[in-house]
C-alpha cells in the first residue's frame, strides 16, 4: 500500500498491491516549514496508517539532517525525529533516512532545482561555505530501498540511510552545474554551515549487490542524468525532494 503520490510514493509504486507493507509517503516535504498545522496533519495520518495496521510494515521516510546538533535543529528536523520515533515504537516499524532526493519534479523550491534556475539564469544568489549536502538518485532510492524493505532481517536496527558515499559542500555542488551549463554561477558566500554526518554503510552494501556505484563522481553522474538535457521550452527535467 502506498500513503502518498509525490515523487519518492511513485518510485515505490512495486508495493501498491502488497497490503502487508505500508509505504509512507505523504507529510510535510518542505524543509523550512515551521506551522505546527502542518506537522500535525502529517502525525494524525502517521497514527492512523499505524493503528489501522497492527502487524503490518510501515515504511517512514526521515531526513539525514536529523543527526545535526540537538541545539541547531529546525522545526521540521524536530518533527522528523518525533515521527521516526512513532514509527520505531512498532517493532515492524522502518525508517529511512534520506538526504536530498534528485529525480524528475517541477517543485522549484528544492537545492538542486533552485541551483540550476540561478545559475542557468545568471541571477545572483548567497550559499553557506561549508555546508555540506548529499545527493542521491531517486531511482536508486528505489532500489536498496525495496531491497531492504524486503530483507529485514538482513540489516541491524529499524533505522537506515540510503544516501550516497560522499558529501559534498555546496560550492562544489554548483561546480558541477557550471560545467554542465557552460557558464559561471553569480554567488557569494558566507563563511557559515558545518559538515554533514552520514553512515552509508548499509547504502553501500546493499547497493554494491544490486551493482549500483555511491562512491567517486556518483554525484555529478546524477546531476547530468536529469539535467544533462533540456526540452524545447527551455526548462529542465530534473528535480529534487529535500
Amino acid at each position: 500500500m502506498i500513503i502518498g503520490n509525490g515523487l519518492i510514493a511513485r518510485a515505490f509504486s512495486r508495493f501498491k498491491q502488497r497490503p502487508d507493507i505500508h509505504i509512507f509517503a505523504s507529510g510535510v516535504s518542505n524543509s523550512g516549514e515551521v506551522l505546527d498545522a502542518a506537522f500535525e496533519r502529517e502525525r494524525n495520518l502517521l497514527q492512523d496508517v499505524i493503528s489501522r495496521n497492527p502487524g503490518g510494515r510501515v515504511v517512514y521516510f526521515g531526513s539525514c539532517g536529523v543527526t545535526s546538533d540537538s541545539a541547531g535543529l529546525t522545526p521540521y528536523m524536530r518533527h522528523k525525529l518525533r515521527m521516526e520515533s512513532l514509527v520505531t515504537s512498532s517493532p515492524t516499524g522502518l525508517v529511512l533516512r534520506l538526504p536530498q532526493v534528485i529525480g524528475h519534479t517541477a517543485n522549484p523550491n528544492t537545492l538542486t532545482n533552485y541551483l540550476y534556475s540561478k545559475i542557468s539564469a545568471g541571477h545572483p544568489f548567497s550559499v553557506w561555505a561549508n555546508a555540506e549536502r548529499n545527493l542521491i538518485d531517486v531511482d536508486d532510492i528505489a532500489e536498496i530501498g525495496s531491497a531492504i524493505i524486503s530483507t529485514p532481517d538482513a540489516h541491524e536496527g529499524n533505522v537506515h540511510t540510503i544516501a550516497s558515499e560522499r558529501s559534498m559542500r555546496i560550492p562544489e555542488i554548483i561546480e558541477i552545474f557550471e560545467r554542465l551549463l557552460g557558464k559561471r554561477a553569480v554567488f557569494t558566500v558566507e563563511a557559515k554551515g558545518e559538515p554533514l554526518s552520514i553512515c552509508t554503510r548499509v547504502a553501500t552494501k546493499v547497493g554494491r549487490q544490486l551493482g549500483i556505484d555511491l562512491g567517486e563522481g556518483y554525484a555529478e553522474r546524477t546531476i547530468i542524468k536529469y539535467y544533462g538535457c533540456a526540452d524545447s521550452g527551455g526548462t529542465h527535467r530534473g528535480g529534487l525532494r529535500g
